[in-house]
């Protein structure tokens, strides 16, 4: 995974749930206030779920599959049946995509963990989502062994289908089609540069499965 740097909440979704408070007398929810079928609703979703993908360089908070407006859905880290305290707090809301395939046979990443959480379990937001897993150049993704997470690492892979059929495929895809394939030699700063690309946006981008190809990237090392 990616890790997400989360800028401030967007100033107009702040009014709103203030509005709303003041309007109907208790803070807003997500499912009664927010996400109404109605127009004005429609309208709401797809604005912020715009903000969360930008912040996000265009990938999904979970797998790193390049999403946009019509292929995502706005996800709750801390699943809103649980945590009814904190559905619209931006700092649990971020865009995942739609996934692959049938959900129960072969989905991934927020339709497919749906309500599922755990205590432990590590929010796209913390550096640690870049530690606790690595990717192989077949398009698996692993928990890092020996480390205090590594657990809830595999638990995570497992919830939320990260090492679905469609993503080992599109992942070693991305890897066949990088640097780490290629017949040149690189010198090991040439290298360093081609992780520091995968790693960072670029105008305001990020390559679909970035953090798959610099794991390799950094087995030639």
């Amino acid at each position: 995974m990616k890790k997400i740097d989360k800028g401030d909440s967007p100033e107009w979704f702040e009014t709103w749930k203030q509005n709303c408070k003041d309007t109907i007398g208790r803070e807003a929810h997500y499912k009664k206030d927010f996400s109404s079928e109605d127009n004005d609703g429609k309208r709401r979703r797809q604005r912020l779920r715009n903000q969360l993908i930008e912040e996000q360089g265009y990938i999904c908070c979970y797998c790193m599959k390049r999403i946009s407006l019509d292929s995502s859905h706005i996800e709750h880290f801390w699943p809103k049946t649980f945590f009814p305290q904190i559905d619209l707090d931006y700092n649990n809301m971020f865009a995942s995509c739609n996934g692959d395939g049938i959900i129960g046979i072969d989905g991934h990443c927020g339709h497919k963990k749906e309500d599922w959480w755990e205590k432990d379990m590590i929010p796209p937001t913390e550096a640690e989502i870049e530690k606790i897993f690595q990717y192989s150049v077949d398009g698996r993704i692993h928990s890092v062994p020996g480390r205090p997470a590594a657990n809830i690492a595999q638990e995570m892979i497992t919830q939320m289908g990260l090492n679905s059929f469609h993503l080992k495929r599109n992942r070693r895809e991305a890897i066949e089609n990088s640097e780490v394939f290629d017949e040149e030699e690189y010198s090991d700063q040439d290298i360093r540069d081609f992780i520091d690309y995968y790693a960072n946006k670029d105008n305001g981008f990020y390559i679909p499965y970035c953090m798959a190809i610099v794991d390799c990237l950094k087995d030639c090392l």
